[in-house]
């Protein structure tokens, strides 16, 4: 501790006298390295910087013209090796018969009243099936309000009522799910 006060006063008196001599030393005015300014004719500076803002405002009009560029659509953009035998892949556009049309409208006709007709017959049997229900029902009530009762009470028994909900366990570390795994490889535009 007292080698430490010692050493800062002994420094302190150091810069004292170094500033009553009226010297001072600066690392960065007496490197080698340092390079005095020449005197330029304000003419060729004056064309040096209009070269340079020249310059720059070409680069800013590159930059904003490559900015209004779209993103890419990997889905819309074709290939090189689908571009090249395209013609081999495109079909021709079929042309069908005045016959052809009407037979194609025909069979679409009588599909739909093939559909249209069983729907129909569906919703009859459904109908017809729920109102046989109710008139057993109201039948069985008159004849015995017990059975009625038993018959409306809901029987949980026929229908096994199973929920398998997600685990309070962590996930088991090292596991290779049977599928794979899903990685993502969307790319992002800045």
């Amino acid at each position: 501790m007292f080698h430490l006060k010692s050493l800062a006063s002994s420094i302190r008196v150091i810069g004292q006298r170094s500033l009553e001599n009226g010297f001072h030393t600066s690392a960065a005015c007496s490197s080698v390295f340092m390079k005095r300014q020449k005197k330029i004719d304000p003419e060729i500076a004056k064309v040096r910087e209009i070269r340079k803002r020249k310059k720059l405002e070409r680069e800013i009009r590159e930059m904003q013209k490559h900015s209004k560029k779209v993103k890419p659509v990997d889905e819309i953009a074709l290939d090189i090796k689908s571009a090249k035998n395209i013609h081999e892949r495109t079909r021709k556009q079929v042309t069908l018969t005045e016959q052809q049309a009407d037979e194609r409208t025909l069979i679409a006709k009588e599909y739909c009243r093939s559909r249209n007709t069983q729907m129909r017959h569906d919703d009859q049997w459904i109908r017809q099936a729920l109102y046989m229900q109710k008139k057993a029902l109201a039948e069985l009530k008159t004849l015995s309000p017990h059975l009625y009762e038993e018959a409306v009470k809901n029987d949980l028994g026929n229908l096994p009522h199973i929920i398998d909900g997600p685990a309070l366990t962590s996930p088991v570390k090292n596991y290779d799910p049977p599928d794979g795994d899903y990685v993502d490889t969307t790319r992002t535009w800045t």
